[in-house]
């Protein structure tokens, strides 16, 4: 029997241009909405697969691109793509979520998160 959806948070808590983070098992992740769009990725900077931070901020000061605290790289809210940093041209690991009925659902957790 499938653990999936999993309810993650109702969707008004996400508002355009925030984060949010989430535990899934033993696991964490990071919810972004970027232009009416919800974004999901796994909690972890693909530089030395450390966490990007805490919470619950996850953005740079302007809100335009996740930002790892531990190496201060950014990536693009659409596609988890790093464009500044030390872990240039790599990308956040993404997951598979939907919006329905006023919640955001996580659809699914890669198996194994390589580095």
């Amino acid at each position: 029997m499938s653990s999936y959806p999993k309810i993650i948070c109702a969707a008004n808590l996400l508002e355009d241009n925030h984060s949010l983070g989430f535990q899934h098992k033993q696991e964490k992740g990071i919810l972004v909405r970027y232009q009416g769009h919800v974004y999901a990725y796994v909690n972890r900077c693909p530089h030395r697969q450390k966490s990007l931070g805490d919470g619950p901020n996850f953005l740079d000061e302007d809100r335009l691109f996740i930002r790892c605290a531990q190496h201060q790289a950014l990536f693009t809210m659409d596609s988890g793509s790093c464009i500044t940093g030390p872990c240039s041209q790599k990308q956040l690991t993404s997951l598979a979520i939907t919006e329905q009925d006023e919640q955001i659902l996580l659809l699914g957790w890669p198996r194994q998160v390589d580095g």
